[in-house]
């Protein structure tokens, strides 16, 4: 439970090649695990497989072409054609506009030397590798489907699920692959850095500086910070000029201290409570700040596919958890997307929120 387990110390791509001339069989992602009696590299893999299709134009932009054809032993986390659809990547011709060099390293980080099948990696949460691109990457590994063993574990590698059946543990001659469902990010600067860089958290940054919190989002490591989109703070009225004349002595700590957990040492991921529960996370499981809780929502339907995500707060009182009457009560991800979720730097993670936790009005003393 997020409350009593011990949180991690942790930190944090995209394409498309043409259709190969008539003639060329194009394979699905759903063919048979076992590659060894015919082995092609991962690189071939990739190359011929509509659902990477994406997958392949940023190979190509990012001039990795030859080196994903090389021997040796790697295990590359694969974003499909929907991972990079989430994100806004629909194209090959999106990845013109990339930095080739960017490019690589972001595909580079999806890369682990060595071979590893699911049932390689440690029963538990945030195993820490190093990935080509020289960052950390961390996997966490739950209970097995339905009793079936340990390669039908649920495994998310930086909060992206690892999907099941055909679309993991693909042997190639130089490798295995397993399918994921969201491009990973890693940030190689501070939290602090990464809120500064990013223009729809502008007025998140106002908010931190004025309440004396900027400067702990580089200092202290780790963190993990729900911060709100501009968007949040202008639906009460909360501009940046309004928010720099706002007194801080007038709101309870928690009022934005909330954001960054109140700078509470927290290392999480949005799947991790249903990595720990195999189920959505509420109340006593969640994380416990004053007298409430933060609940990240995750859950992963195999059935249709289809994952729910977000975060849900609760008010203790009385001895029991009832619904936060302070705030919403339940927020999602910007734009309804776990893609916004799990923004890794090298002090913590960074969830964009599309509303605030607490009414400011309600937090006032």
């Amino acid at each position: 439970m997020f409350y009593s387990m011990r949180f991690k110390y942790m930190i944090p791509v995209a394409g498309m090649l043409l259709l190969l001339a008539a003639g060329c069989k194009k394979d699905d992602i759903a063919a048979p695990i076992d590659r060894t009696t015919a082995p092609r590299s991962i690189g071939e893999f990739i190359q011929n497989n509509y659902d990477l299709s994406l997958l392949q134009a940023a190979v190509t932009r990012a001039g990795m072409s030859d080196s994903l054809n090389l021997p040796g032993k790697q295990t590359f986390f694969a974003p499909d054609n929907a991972a990079f659809n989430a994100m806004g990547i629909v194209s090959p011709a999106d990845f013109d506009k990339m930095d080739a060099d960017s490019l690589r390293r972001m595909l580079n980080y999806h890369i682990i030397p060595d071979r590893y099948f699911i049932s390689g990696f440690p029963f538990q949460l945030d195993n820490k590798y190093t990935t080509l691109a020289g960052d950390p990457l961390y996997v966490s590994v739950s209970g097995g489907e339905y009793g079936q063993g340990s390669e039908t574990r649920t495994v998310c590698v930086n909060g992206a699920y690892v999907s099941g059946g055909t679309k993991r543990n693909i042997a190639l001659a130089n490798g295995v692959v397993h399918i994921i469902r969201k491009p990973l990010k890693f940030h190689r600067g501070a939290v602090q850095d990464f809120i500064a860089r990013d223009t729809s958290l502008a007025l998140f940054a106002v908010v931190m500086k004025r309440f004396g919190l900027w400067d702990s989002l580089k200092l202290k490591d780790p963190l993990t910070v729900f911060a709100p989109v501009n968007a949040a703070f202008l639906k009460y009225g909360l501009s940046a000029d309004s928010i720099g004349r706002m007194s801080p002595a007038a709101y309870q700590d928690l009022a934005f201290g909330i954001y960054p957990l109140m700078l509470q040492a927290r290392h999480i991921f949005s799947t991790d409570g249903w990595m720990i529960a195999q189920q959505a996370v509420y109340g006593r499981n969640g994380i416990l700040i004053g007298n409430y809780s933060l609940a990240p929502n995750y859950s992963y339907n195999s059935y249709t596919n289809e994952e729910t995500s977000g975060l849900n707060i609760f008010w203790f009182e009385l001895q029991d958890w009832v619904s936060n009457n302070a705030g919403p009560g339940s927020i999602n991800y910007k734009d309804e997307s776990v893609i916004n979720a799990d923004f890794l730097t090298l002090n913590g993670i960074v969830h964009k929120m599309d509303d605030l936790i607490f009414y400011p009005e309600a937090m006032k003393k």
